[in-house]
């Protein structure tokens, strides 16, 4: 009499049972690290964009303007401090010279005067590059152009590490937005200052003058360096010193009256 067949079928159901018990830890596992991944991206784009700077409540004067009583506090979307000779006329002006920008800082400062001056020849760079789209930029100063002076007043680089975590995490954006408070600024940001002035290249008649101070915004973008916030504040500088001269050249004087 033949011994009946035993039957694999129930071990490798069992089996079978088994795997199928693990395939929703499995997929929730590999669910959770593409979210984590896809995080992880989202928060590099973020990084790797432009930052955004706002303007400060006040600024410190370095003396490059010399006489700061002329200045008066500027308008919104000006700078902190404005000065415009109400008698220029810019719409003569076809040429610019655009002078290396100088570094006028505090000794306290701990940046590296290299650094410094890579700064302000970035500031100066920006400038010229904005001017080039209204001006013929000439490398020295000639007759009857205009002549633009700058100065870094004040650079300081972001802490990229507490930037970002005061960015997510709500207790270090508290400590954040109360400094801000206080002073103006957001803790971790980078900032910068700069005084300018343009004046006639012929006659050396001061046109206009300004100071401004920028510091970085609360946001992701461009933590991933610690500049990022002083190269977007010269950034919008230029783009303003454009827009400015664009409109003053189509505005005609104002009469004078005796």
């Amino acid at each position: 009499m033949k011994k009946p067949v035993t039957s694999s079928t129930p071990h490798r159901t069992s089996h079978m049972d088994g795997e199928e018990r693990h395939l929703p830890f499995e997929r929730n596992l590999r669910f959770a690290q593409w979210h984590v991944m896809v995080s992880i991206l989202i928060i590099m784009a973020g990084v790797a964009g432009c930052a955004q700077t706002e303007q400060a409540k006040e600024v410190e004067l370095s003396g490059f303007l010399g006489d700061y009583s002329i200045l008066q506090p500027g308008k919104e979307g000006e700078a902190l401090l404005l000065y415009k000779n109400p008698q220029a006329d810019f719409s003569i002006y076809r040429a610019v010279y655009v002078e290396p920008a100088i570094v006028l800082i505090s000794k306290q400062s701990t940046v590296p005067q290299e650094e410094l001056h890579r700064l302000a020849d970035d500031l100066r760079s920006k400038v010229i590059w904005k001017l080039k789209e209204d001006f013929l930029v000439v490398p020295k100063l000639v007759p009857g152009a205009l002549q633009i002076e700058l100065a870094l007043t004040e650079a300081e680089p972001s802490d990229v590490g507490m930037d970002i975590v005061s960015t997510i995490l709500p207790p270090a954006a508290m400590v954040s937005g109360a400094k801000k408070l206080a002073t103006g600024t957001q803790a971790f940001v980078g900032r910068a200052s700069i005084e300018a002035k343009l004046t006639d290249g012929n006659t050396g008649i001061l046109l206009m003058a300004a100071a401004d101070r920028r510091v970085g915004g609360r946001t992701l973008d461009g933590s991933i360096d610690s500049w990022d916030d002083a190269h977007q504040a010269f950034e919008y500088w230029a783009d303003k010193l454009a827009q400015r001269l664009r409109e003053w050249r189509r505005t005609p004087i104002p009469p004078t009256t005796n």
